[in-house]
């Protein structure tokens, strides 16, 4: 449908696109299918089919291909998908801005997450925040730093709460010009090891680290923050990587590893006490074993807070300043 000849301008596109057309273009690529997502939008077909040709026209390109089962988006409709979450995220801010100038206690808040880093950080935070402001819709998404990210650069998280880097960010650089991001520390994480509270271990009076060394482990995967740590707690006691690990960040995982064998983990504290508390799993006293990493939140430093966002914020900060000096 393209020809080498088309040329897009920030003033032709202005001229040609509505707004209307991305929000279809959006639903079509989350269902995989014209008559789903004209039934969503509460629209018919032939409306929904004709938009998606009227964009198709003026952008200059096939968006979408016919499969077996829908549409699945083109090489050109790839291309356009980033921009249009850029821009239809951009319109989510001004809709929220709007509604929080106006009432200061509404909105939408899309939250990026590592999973083991917020087991009790951010459920406590979202909790306060409901509490004082009950109408803000919450969406959680969790990942990894190296996804969550860049996310949070197009406009797609409004905030990312987890592990802040305290060196040079592992994760792929951003272009020169993609948005900077600022990390907010709240603490420092604890390692400890534990095992599940019937664990046979448990019945030693005193333990050290080679006692459990000949144990299957859970450990901290290689590209996770956590890893050198965990390598470095067997290293000051001469001893090398236990012979039979798992290696996974993943505590729905580890819980259910640690539950149907005789197996020890490396967790985070936090991730750790509410399976303390509910008698699932115990934390073998080994003593300081080192910093898991450091926890805080990540926003975009160009974009200005509103006001559900500035609430999650005051409510993170309260949670995160409660909890005890983890070193």
């Amino acid at each position: 449908m393209a020809t080498p000849d088309t040329r897009h301008s920030r003033h032709s596109l202005a001229r040609t696109l509505k707004l209307q057309q991305l929000v279809i273009f959006e639903k079509v690529v989350q269902s995989g299918s014209i008559l789903a997502a004209s039934r969503e939008l509460a629209m018919t077909q032939p409306a929904v089919s004709k938009a998606i040709h009227e964009l198709e026209r003026r952008l200059g390109g096939t968006l979408f291909v016919r499969g077996k089962r829908g549409v699945v988006l083109s090489e050109f409709g790839l291309e356009f998908e980033q921009h249009a979450k850029s821009m239809l995220a951009d319109l989510r801010h001004l809709a929220d801005g709007l509604n929080a100038w106006q009432s200061g206690a509404s909105g939408q808040l899309v939250v990026g997450t590592l999973l083991t880093a917020s087991a009790t950080l951010l459920p406590d935070a979202i909790t306060r925040l409901l509490d004082a402001a009950p109408d803000i819709k919450v969406e959680v998404i969790v990942g990894s730093n190296a996804n969550l990210f860049p996310a949070l650069t197009r406009g797609e998280l409004d905030i990312v709460v987890g592990f802040v880097p305290t060196t040079p960010t592992p994760v792929p650089q951003p272009p020169e010009d993609a948005p900077r991001l600022t990390h907010v520390k709240l603490y420092d994480e604890a390692l400890c090891a534990v095992v599940a509270a019937d664990h046979p271990i448990r019945q030693r009076r005193r333990l050290k680290l080679r006692d459990l060394h000949g144990l299957r482990w859970i450990l901290p995967t290689p590209d996770s923050v956590a890893y050198a740590t965990a390598c470095a707690i067997f290293e000051r006691q001469d001893l090398a990587l236990p012979a039979s690990v798992v290696h996974s960040v993943s505590l729905l995982t580890n819980l259910g590893l640690l539950t149907r064998t005789p197996t020890v983990a490396l967790m985070p504290q936090s991730a750790a006490e509410p399976f303390v508390k509910a008698g699932m799993l115990a934390v073998l006293p080994l003593g300081q074993l080192g910093n898991f990493g450091t926890v805080g939140y990540t926003v975009r430093a160009d974009r200005q807070r509103g006001a559900a966002l500035a609430r999650l914020i005051e409510a993170l900060q309260d949670v995160g300043g409660t909890r005890p000096a983890r070193r």
